[in-house]
C-alpha cells in the first residue's frame, strides 16, 4: 500500500487558514465591560421655594435595558406599592435633601466610543414613592465615574393633611391630660381603584397631637385636569388607653338631643377633611367619678354624748336601695374659735377616696343619690360629682 507524500507547504497553508478563521470570529465577538455611576437630586414640582424642595425617601431604580424599565413601569397600578421584575437593575433611596447616588452600574460594549479605554451609555430611570406615585426618567453615564448630572420633578399625587387632634374634657371645659388611643381610618379609592381598603393610621396622644394622613389628590383624571382634589370622609374612634377604662368619648352638645351623652362602642366620628392642616376637638369626660368630701355636724343631745357617734354614707344600688358602702367616720368635739367653748358631734371627710362608675349619665356631671345617717338621723341628697366638699347638718337642718 502506498500513502500520499505531504508537502510542507501545503500543510503550512491549512495551519494559516485556521489560524485566521480563528481570530477573525475571536474579533466578531469581542467585548469590553465598563462601568459607572449616576446620581442627582429628585424635587417637588409644586415647591414654590428656590430652589425647589428635595423629596426624601423616593426609590430610584436604574436600568441598563430601555425595554426592562418600560416593562417594570407598566406593570405597575397606582395605589399599589411598585416592585420591580428585572433581572438587572440599580437601586437607592434619596435623602433628606432629595440627593440620590447609585455608584456602580456594568455594562458591555461591542463597539466601546473611546476603544477600550472609556465609553458611555444610555441609562433608564424609575423614581416610586407613595406620595408621588411612579415616574419615568433618563440619563447619561460615562464609565469610571459617578455624573451627578440628574434633576427630576415630580408632581405629587396623593394629598397629606396633618390632623391636628385636641382632648376636651366637657366635665370641666378644659383640655384632657389623660392617654388617649386614636384610630384615623383614611378612604382611598378612586374611580379607577375601587377596591382600594382604608387607610389606618394609630397613635396614642396625651392632651393634644397631630397624626399626618395621606390619600389620592385626585378621583379622576378629569378631576385632576378641572383641578377638583379630593375631599375624604375620614373616620375617627378614640378611648382612654390605660387597663381601666375611666373616660370614654362623648356628644359636645352637636347630637339629635343636644346634650353629653357618652358615645356607644363602635360608634365612628365623621370628619371631612380638604386642607393642609386640620383642627379637630374631640371630646369626652370621666366614667370613674370621685365622691365629693362630706362634712359637718351631728345633734342630737347638743353635748358631749354627741361625739364617738358613726357617721355612714351609702349610695342607691341599681334597684333603689342605699346598699353601697361609700365610708365612715366618726363625730368629734371641736373648740370655738379662740373659747374654751366646745362644738359637740363634728364630723368630716366623710365619702374621701370613694369612686365610681357611671357611664349613663348624659350632662356634663354626674349626680349620684346619697344617705348619711348617724344614731336615728339620716338626710337623702344628690351629689354631684363637680362638686368638691358638701357641708351638712344631721338633726336640725337639711344639706347645703
Amino acid at each position: 500500500m502506498k500513502f500520499g507524500k505531504i508537502t510542507p507547504v501545503g500543510f503550512t497553508k491549512k495551519i494559516f487558514f485556521v489560524v485566521y478563521a480563528s481570530l477573525l470570529m475571536s474579533l466578531s465577538s469581542c467585548y469590553s465591560v465598563f462601568s459607572g455611576g449616576t446620581g442627582g437630586i429628585v424635587v417637588d414640582a409644586e415647591s414654590t421655594s428656590s430652589p425647589k424642595s428635595g423629596i426624601a425617601n423616593v426609590d430610584v431604580y436604574a436600568y441598563m435595558s430601555l425595554a426592562e424599565r418600560d416593562a417594570d413601569f407598566s406593570k405597575w397600578k397606582a395605589g399599589s406599592v411598585f416592585a420591580p421584575s428585572a433581572e438587572y437593575y440599580g437601586h437607592t433611596v434619596s435623602g433628606s435633601d432629595g440627593s440620590f447616588s447609585i455608584s456602580r452600574l456594568v455594562w458591555k460594549s461591542e463597539k466601546p466610543d473611546f476603544w477600550k479605554d472609556a465609553d458611555y451609555t444610555d441609562v433608564y430611570l424609575l423614581f416610586y414613592n407613595e406620595n408621588y406615585g411612579l415616574t419615568k426618567g433618563q440619563t447619561i453615564i460615562i464609565s469610571d465615574g459617578t455624573s451627578n448630572t440628574v434633576y427630576q420633578e415630580l408632581t405629587a399625587i396623593r394629598k397629606t393633611t396633618a390632623l391636628n387632634f385636641n382632648f376636651i374634657d366637657v366635665s370641666t371645659g378644659n383640655q384632657s391630660t389623660r392617654n388617649m388611643y386614636i384610630q384615623v381610618k383614611v378612604p382611598q379609592t378612586t374611580e379607577t381603584v375601587t377596591d382600594a381598603a382604608d387607610k389606618v393610621y394609630e397613635a396614642t396622644i396625651s392632651g393634644s397631637g397631630t397624626i399626618s394622613v395621606s390619600y389620592p389628590r385626585w378621583q379622576s383624571e378629569q378631576n385632576k385636569t378641572d383641578g377638583v382634589e379630593t375631599k375624604p370622609v375620614i373616620s375617627i374612634t378614640y378611648t382612654h388607653s390605660s387597663s381601666e377604662i375611666e373616660w370614654k368619648g362623648c356628644f359636645h352638645a352637636d347630637n339629635e338631643d343636644k346634650n353629653y351623652a357618652f358615645f356607644e362602642d363602635g360608634f365612628l366620628l365623621k370628619k371631612a377633611i380638604m386642607n393642609l392642616s386640620y383642627d379637630i376637638n374631640l371630646y369626652g369626660k370621666p366614667t370613674r367619678l370621685t365622691m365629693p368630701s362630706v362634712g359637718g355636724q351631728y345633734i342630737n343631745t347638743g353635748d358631749a354624748q354627741d361625739d364617738g357617734v358613726p357617721v355612714l354614707l351609702k349610695m342607691k344600688d341599681s334597684q333603689g336601695n342605699y346598699t353601697i358602702d361609700c365610708g365612715q367616720v366618726t363625730t368629734a368635739s371641736q373648740v370655738k374659735g379662740t373659747t374654751s367653748e366646745e362644738k359637740h358631734g363634728v364630723f368630716s371627710g366623710l365619702g374621701t377616696g370613694f369612686t365610681w362608675i357611671d357611664t349613663t349619665y348624659t350632662g356634663k356631671f354626674a349626680s349620684a343619690p346619697v344617705r348619711i345617717s348617724a344614731g336615728e338621723k339620716s338626710l337623702e341628697m344628690d351629689i354631684r360629682s363637680n362638686s368638691d366638699s358638701y357641708t351638712v347638718q344631721l338633726g336640725t337642718g337639711t344639706g347645703q
